[in-house]
């Protein structure tokens, strides 16, 4: 059909200049066509807040404003999901594309939607089929030729159906579990087979891929958040409050995004969520606020296959022989001439899932004569996402919360919830595999959690009250409730709150009685305020993230100052030439400020330290005298006295290397870290994880699965400073009143990914000004907005 869009406004300003045109009436346009209808009102900062009648003409409008402002980041995502990066761009560097294309085709997400779509909810799939038809009309607005942004002129930017979503909500389900292992899914055949057409995937590319689901007591780590829930007993409303700084990436499809959802008398949430899931995934109501952190825990497992001989594919399962599923996929792929060609793979699964080639990781976890190894994913066919958050978004207090949890799950997260009743909550309730205690062993014992897959014994265990069959059932979830606070930075459910430790839950949610990681305890640290009567303000929960303190400073500046007294100049070893490096750090304000000088030297020298002594923050060692005590984790390791003979070669070595690369001791912070974003460097505060950063910065190679192109840059310091790209995404504070709920809001890297835009990077701004702006929640905050701009979107 076509759309005619007939507009009221004004020509268009210059980009930047939004914040200097202030019109004399709202502006609006209308997008005329049958069928659904929003209202679309954007607010300072391009923030959309979408009105409409029903939750399907909700999610339309909200499908057309995340189109109008991030239509690459999911157009390349749905590529993704059905299989055709190859069609497209060829096989890529190290058939990358290709091994993507061959392992979404084996898992069948598309197929697998299409089965699901007339199965889920009414409302999921009103909001699913919605998004869907906004973003098509969006589309065919504009043309193809008029999508802005890094994909412009792409030739596989096309429509979208409610099935392409419903299958990239399953690929989210999937982002800390089997996204990860679909390279080593690609490679994967029989030792006796002899594979002619690709993916041939260099053994170390298939190892990096699937190496961070085997580290870091199988976290992914490549996301982060910190989340703070506070109860009526530490608020300045008395009513509760809630602090949301998700950690993910500034690029690509993990990359949030604002907007409000007001369907009168049915819905009111405001938010944020990721693109091409509808509704909003972080945020609150008027009467409920929460928020997630990344879960710790094992969201899989891998199981041995033990094989009949001569059969490669038959294996034994208890006193049985099972046969191995075979699933052939065909993937077309683009050669240097522009022709097409089509590769044909076998794929071969288990009784649960795919199997995997982990030779590149240990060649006894490849696929031999004598077994293979099988991956099970908890979040396999996840159809829950939307009407799990659609429900929370309509719930009225933590209890309400705390229900929609248990009876949906979530894919990989823990939530954080506060209510206008000022009671907070939280729980750890990720799809989660229930082991039985012989596969609770086994899967402690093995460096990748590898299960015996023959032995029936080592099978999840089905049990009522499970969101799907063979997850934990709600029942043996943590959770707590409290009047006081629970917080979450990534850490296992131990400790929500110090005083409440919960224990006895199973092994693979996370483990109990261990140091907390700098970050998290520095978060405890700021909750258990030694004050008795302090009460949190809105600001307060701001400055927590925006302060740019960290525990490290906060711990040893003052110790490290000491050791200059005494011993800079010395003959001592590392001590002679760091009398001006001691003289930075003197003058250093301890925080990590754009303005802040001595950040650089500080992160410098902390790093040279954790490089030698990994767990020097968070055991006795050359930085602290007195060990971890699980009776005080907020406080413990403690007694900062930091080794002068680790200290001073630390310290010598950062200032070596900030003169190797060009920069003064005293350098300010902003002027070597900052994000590039069109062709521009913008400074930005905060640090790394690893020094007990609460206002996490940090830079990564591949910011999740996108095709973004991705600036280059590393954690080590070079002439060209520190590139950010990944960490505090998103600052959302709420407080509740006796009039509703008031909150400040931060999309660190703004709004749309246009470069053409005025919010293409005015938030970056406030970011490193260290301020947040207001949430506009209410009708009569939305009305009163001075750049208000209505656009009436319709189709069918």
């Amino acid at each position: 059909m076509v759309i005619v869009v007939a507009s009221l406004l004004p020509a268009a300003s210059p980009a930047g200049a939004d914040d200097e045109f202030t019109p004399t009436a709202h502006q609006r346009s209308t997008v005329v066509g049958p069928g659904y209808r929003a209202e679309i009102r954007r607010t300072s900062y391009g923030i959309p807040h979408v009105l409409a009648a029903s939750l399907g003409s909700a999610a339309f409008g909200q499908g057309w404003a995340y189109a109008e402002d991030r239509l690459c980041d999911l157009a390349d995502q749905v590529v993704k999901v059905r299989g055709e990066r190859s069609r497209w761009l060829g096989a890529g560097p190290g058939d990358q594309n290709l091994a993507s294309d061959v392992g979404y085709r084996a898992l069948g997400l598309v197929d697998k939607a299409r089965q699901a779509l007339p199965a889920i909810s009414r409302d999921a799939r009103s909001m699913i089929e919605g998004y869907a038809a906004g973003y098509n009309h969006y589309l065919a607005s504009v043309g193809p030729g008029g999508v802005r942004g890094w994909c412009a002129g792409q030739p596989w930017i096309g429509r979208i159906s409610a099935v392409d979503l419903l299958a990239y909500q399953q690929d989210l389900a999937i982002v800390s579990s089997g996204r990860f292992v679909l390279p080593a899914v690609a490679v994967a055949h029989p030792p006796s087979d002899q594979v002619v057409w690709g993916p041939h995937v260099p053994a170390a590319a298939v190892a990096d891929a699937v190496r961070p689901l085997l580290s870091g007591g199988r976290n992914t780590a490549a996301l982060g958040s910190n989340g703070w829930a506070v109860g009526g007993r530490l608020s300045d409303s008395g009513r509760g409050e809630l602090l949301a700084n998700p950690h993910f990436p500034w690029q690509g499809e993990l990359q949030l995004w604002e907007s409000q959802l007001t369907v009168p008398g049915v819905l009111d949430v405001y938010g944020a969520g990721v693109g091409g899931l509808p509704g909003v995934q972080i945020g609150f109501n008027k009467r409920v606020a929460w928020t997630h952190t990344v879960s710790p825990g094992a969201r899989f497992t891998f199981d041995r296959l033990q094989l009949v001989p001569g059969r490669p594919t038959s294996f034994h399962f208890g006193d049985r022989i099972l046969q191995m599923q075979p699933k052939v996929v065909t993937v077309p792929v683009k050669e240097a001439d522009g022709r097409l060609k089509t590769v044909t793979r076998t794929l071969w699964s288990g009784k649960h899932g795919p199997i995997v080639d982990l030779s590149s990781i240990d060649p006894s976890f490849g696929w031999t004569s004598t077994s293979a190894i099988e991956f099970r994913d908890a979040n396999a066919g996840n159809t829950r996402l939307v009407d799990f958050w659609l429900a929370m978004a309509r719930s009225g207090s933590t209890a309400q919360v705390a229900a929609r949890n248990a009876e949906f799950g979530t894919p990989w997260l823990n939530t954080l919830a506060a209510d206008s009743s000022g009671t907070a909550w939280f729980g750890d309730a990720p799809s989660t595999p229930n082991l039985t205690p012989k596969a609770t062993r086994a899967w402690l014992e093995s460096p990748i959690g590898l299960l015996d897959g023959s032995d029936p014994e080592q099978e999840w265990r089905e049990e009522p009250g499970a969101p799907a069959a063979g997850l934990l059932p709600a029942s043996r979830w943590p959770q707590l409730t409290r009047r006081d606070y629970v917080f979450n930075a990534n850490n296992s459910p131990w400790i929500a709150n110090p005083q409440s430790p919960i224990e006895g839950f199973p092994a693979q949610l996370g483990e109990e009685r261990t140091a907390l990681s700098a970050r998290a305890r520095f978060n405890a640290m700021l909750l258990a305020d030694p004050r008795s009567a302090h009460r949190f303000t809105l600001d307060e929960l701001v400055s927590a993230v925006l302060s740019n303190e960290t525990l490290s400073s906060r711990l040893l500046l003052d110790p490290v100052r000491q050791l200059c007294r005494v011993h800079a100049g010395s003959t001592e070893a590392g001590w002679r030439d760091v009398s001006k490096a001691c003289a930075v750090l003197d003058g250093w304000d301890g925080r990590f400020q754009v303005h802040s000088r001595g950040a650089v030297l500080w992160r410098e020298m902390l790093s040279e330290v954790l490089t030698a002594h990994p767990d020097a923050l968070n055991a006795a060692g050359p930085l602290f005298s007195s060990a971890f005590d699980q009776r005080d984790p907020v406080h413990t390791p403690g007694s900062p006295r930091p080794d002068p003979a680790v200290l001073g070669p630390a310290l010598d070595s950062a200032r070596q290397t900030l003169e190797a690369a060009g920069f003064p001791l005293d350098v300010p912070l902003g002027v070597v870290q900052y994000s590039t974003k069109g062709g521009h460097e913008l400074p930005a505060p905060g640090a790394p994880d690893v020094l007990g950063a609460i206002n996490v910065v940090e830079y990564t190679a591949a910011p999740a699965t996108t095709l973004e192109p991705v600036v280059p840059g590393g954690d080590k310091l070079s002439k060209d400073g520190y590139q950010v790209n990944t960490g505090t995404s998103m600052l959302l504070a709420v407080r509740f009143t006796g009039s509703g709920p008031q909150a400040k809001c931060l999309l660190t890297f703004s709004q749309s990914i246009d470069p053409a835009s005025p919010h293409f990077a005015d938030q970056q701004e406030l970011f490193a000004q260290g301020k947040a702006r207001d949430c506009l929640y209410a009708q009569s905050e939305i009305r009163a907005d001075p750049h208000l701009r209505t656009t009436v979107v319709t189709g069918s």
